[in-house]
Parts: structure tokens; sequence; C-alpha cells
């Protein structure tokens, strides 16, 4: 089962998200993981009277004030390494993932429109989720803590040669989702959205016509399509229980929720209906399309959702980001 050794908590310069590192604290104690904050600055320029490395000098020390005072302001005072960067948010969040291994990344969603609208493009949090190599959990700021319910989307089809990537990815998202939820004491739900798309299409041969009166071969084909859909979230779910163990299983009890229709509109829907706190969704859709959270359906998704997502990468991700220079 996925578990955290190593998480990265990201500071916006300017703001003061105590509920966020507060969330953020008690989730790696929970977890016994190691906690690093992390505040990326612009780079600034020289002055008159001051050279750029004495510029970044001064910058770097009003981050870690910051950083610390934040830190020993905390209800419950938790013990973090603290780092500076300069440059693009997204860039050198990425660049520390990659030189301390981090394995999870917390930030505060940034304020869209009242709610967690991640853009297309423009957006220092959709770059984030498109590129960073380990998972991403953005926070909500009225979010209830600990959490109640945790909802995890896998998607497959059923039939089919199931690629690696597939399988390693639904594994990730229920293995992350599962430990979130014992960490938080929280409701596992999982969710699957199937549709039948040869309905409408049926018709046979009778009489030497063809006919459209199909309607017990549709009611059929549905049915036995739905079962199809079942028995792989059946599956899923059992092999997760042969990681998780049987006293995980025993107090998970996951429950499963089969949407048929479009993930755009079951999947926000299920996530008003069951009230959850948590959407753990993977970064690579139906047909192989890298990137999820970069097409229309995801960005709707989360944009209908507004929800705090946590977003997974597929096993053979390679973030395009190089540490450089």
């Amino acid at each position: 089962m996925q578990g955290f050794d190593r998480i990265l908590f990201v500071m916006e310069p300017g703001q003061e998200p105590a509920w966020a590192l507060a969330r953020a604290g008690a989730f790696a104690a929970n977890v016994q993981a190691d906690l690093t904050l992390l505040m990326v600055a612009e780079r600034p320029a020289a002055t008159a009277e001051l050279d750029q490395a004495q510029v970044e000098a001064a910058i770097r020390d009003q981050c870690l004030a910051t950083m610390q005072g934040a830190l020993a302001a905390l209800a419950q005072p938790i013990e973090a390494e603290c780092l500076v960067a300069f440059g693009r948010p997204h860039i050198e969040i990425i660049r520390t993932v990659l030189r301390g291994g981090h394995d999870l990344v917390i930030k505060a969603a940034e304020p869209q429109g009242g709610g967690l609208r991640a853009r297309w493009l423009g957006s220092r949090d959709m770059h984030l989720l498109r590129k960073c190599p380990c998972p991403v959990w953005l926070l909500k700021p009225d979010g209830r803590q600990p959490y109640r319910r945790i909802l995890a989307t896998v998607d497959f089809t059923p039939g089919a040669d199931e690629d690696a990537e597939t399988e390693g990815l639904n594994r990730r998202i229920l293995d992350l989702a599962s430990a979130l939820a014992l960490a938080e004491f929280a409701e596992l739900h999982v969710a699957h959205v199937w549709e039948a798309p040869a309905t409408g299409f049926l018709h046979h041969w009778a009489g030497g016509v063809w006919t459209t009166d199909t309607t017990v071969d549709e009611l059929r084909y549905v049915e036995q399509t739905r079962n199809q859909h079942v028995l792989g979230v059946d599956g899923l779910i059992k092999a997760l229980a042969e990681r998780i163990g049987p006293e995980g299983l025993e107090y998970l009890k996951p429950r499963s929720h089969l949407q048929r229709g479009s993930a755009i509109e079951e999947i926000p829907a299920l996530a008003v209906e069951l009230d959850v706190d948590l959407i753990v969704m993977g970064t690579v859709g139906r047909g192989g399309i890298p990137g999820l959270l970069i097409g229309n359906t995801a960005e709707t998704i989360l944009d209908r959702c507004d929800r705090a997502v946590l977003a997974v990468k597929p096993p053979s991700f390679e973030t395009p980001v190089s540490l450089g220079d």
C-alpha cells in the first residue's frame, strides 16, 4: 500500500495559510513522514546599492523567517525543514521534488473565482498538476478536518487487455485513497463511470428485414455491460484488500458506485450527493491521452466539483522539468 516518507508543503509568498500548514503538519505527523516547507520567490533584479546575490539573500532571509514564524505560531508546533527557491513556482516546486525525493506535494489551492477552478493555461496549480512527478494534493480553505469521505475515481475498459499503465494508475489511485482514508479515519468511496455505447444502434434481422424493435436486446446488452463493469470494480477492490490486509479492509469497507453516463456530469453529481471532502483522480484519461487534467473533461470536473483534489500520475510518468543549473 502507498505510504508517505517525505512530504513537501508549498507556501505562497505574501500569504499566510495557517490552516493549510496545520493540515499538512497534522497529516505528516499522522503518517510519520518528514515535512519540508518551500517558498518560491520571483528572481530579483540587482539595485544600485545591492547586487543580485545580496538581494536574493535578503529575500531568502525574509522567506525563511516567514515560514519559521508560521511553524512557531501553530497550536501544535511541528518540526520541518524550510527551503527557499527563486524562479517560476511550478518549476521550482518540481525541482525540489526531484532533488529531495518527495512522494507528496501539499498546497492550498489558488483562489480562482471562489472555487477550485483550475484553468487550462496560465494557472500555477494547473502546471503543477500536469507536470509534477509525485501526487499533488490541493487543499480547500473550507474543508473539514479530518476528512469524512474520500472519493477515488477509477477507469478501465471491460474485456480489453488493460495495459500496465492503466492497471498501475488504478492501483496508485486506490492505494493513495485508502492510505488517506485510514490516516483521516474517513469513509472510502470508489467511483467508476460507465456507458453502453451501442445503445440505440442495436437491430436484428427478422422476416427478411432489419427491425429496430430491439427493446429486449438493448436491455440485455445494457445489463451485460453493467455487469462487466461491476466485475471490474469488484476486482480492483479485491486486489486492494490483498494489499491493505483484512484489518484495513474491515475498517474501510470501501463502497463502490457505478454511474452510467458522462464523467463530466456523474463525478461532480456523486461528489455532491456523497458530500465528499477529497477526490482522488488520475491524470491520464481513457484512450491513453496523456495529462487528463489539461483536457476539457477533467477541467470541467474540477470546475464543477469544488472539492479538494489529489492528482495521481501513472507509474511511467516522467516530468518534462529537469533540474537545470
